[in-house]
């Protein structure tokens, strides 16, 4: 049997609604030539339910119905790149949505890099898009995100694909997110401080996520979730779908860079406001020491005078104009 070009992974536990509709995104691709590996970290039943109906409908879904794992089952992450016939590994949320395009747009920066990620987007609910902006080539935001004294990623779970080679050749498999890591944070590190690193991040948006911790979607109800990704994956299948996500990042973009430059002014002002106030400080303390200064003066020569009136010294005449 030949090798599938991509093996997506798609880790679940406990969202049979969205499930169905990450993965009918996964298998739309432009590149029909690939696996779906639905990893079932101690599922619900609903889920098991589902799990088995996407592997029963097409031959290209494996579903793993592992008991429940440590934290969210990273180890299994593991054991599904181990077992994938594909070198290129993909990551989906169960709740997310991957565009047309994607793998193939992906396969093409993995061809020349070891790393590579979709230009990093978020939906917010009201439609509008928002932006993990990053640049893997550039040493500089790597480095950004090495950093152990700044909370800062911005790269995520979907959206993400790597060389098979390069994950093994790390001899650091994905485990248990320590407590306080984010799991993505904590296990793409691992490749980034590899000092071979090579990375890539696509020119376009190519994957839809909906975070869960974000904009109060974590106290929605299933339906809500699911009346909301059905929104947004009949624009994923529909014709011209990239031009339509295209439009709406365009905008994104646009209203993110006017509140940069907006925030920029502001900081500015800040930052001139705070000079100011620093300067005024310091004069204030030069003009106090300058006043102490005189007054220690004044006191050391008039000390001096008193000794000379004591030893009966007559103090210096003065001279005549």
């Amino acid at each position: 049997m030949t090798a599938p070009r991509a093996s997506i992974l798609v880790p679940t536990h406990n969202k049979a609604t969205t499930l169905p509709l990450a993965v009918d995104s996964a298998l739309r691709q432009t590149v029909a030539d690939l696996e779906v590996i639905v990893i079932g970290d101690g599922v619900t039943d609903d889920v098991r339910v589902v799990g088995k109906e996407l592997a029963a409908r097409d031959s290209r879904v494996r579903f793993l119905d592992l008991a429940k794992g440590p934290h969210h089952g990273e180890c299994y992450r593991h054991d599904a790149i181990v077992d994938a016939r594909s070198n290129a590994i993909f990551y989906l949320c169960d709740d997310d949505l991957l565009l047309p395009e994607h793998v193939e747009d992906l396969l093409t920066l993995l061809a020349e890099h070891q790393f590579a990620q979709s230009f990093n987007a978020f939906v917010r609910p009201d439609g509008s898009i928002g932006f993990y902006a990053c640049d893997l080539s550039r040493p500089e935001s790597v480095r950004l995100m090495l950093r152990d004294d700044l909370r800062y990623n911005a790269v995520s779970i979907t959206g993400t694909a790597h060389r098979r080679d390069a994950y093994l050749a790390l001899n650091d498999p994905w485990d248990t997110t320590p407590e306080g890591a984010w799991p993505d944070h904590h296990q793409w590190r691992k490749f980034f401080r590899q000092p071979g690193f090579t990375g890539a991040t696509s020119d376009r948006v190519t994957a839809l996520q909906f975070p869960t911790s974000a904009d109060g979607r974590d106290r929605w109800s299933p339906e809500q979730r699911l009346a909301e990704l059905s929104r947004w994956h009949d624009v994923v299948t529909s014709a011209g779908a990239q031009d339509v996500v295209d439009a709406r990042v365009l905008t994104g973009l646009r209203a993110d860079l006017v509140m940069l430059r907006e925030a920029h002014a502001v900081v500015r002002w800040r930052l001139a406001r705070d000079e100011a106030k620093l300067k005024r400080i310091r004069a204030q303390r030069r003009a106090r020491r300058d006043a102490q200064a005189a007054r220690l003066e004044a006191n050391r020569k008039a000390r001096s005078l008193r000794r000379l009136f004591r030893r009966g010294d007559s103090p210096p005449a003065r001279r005549s104009a």
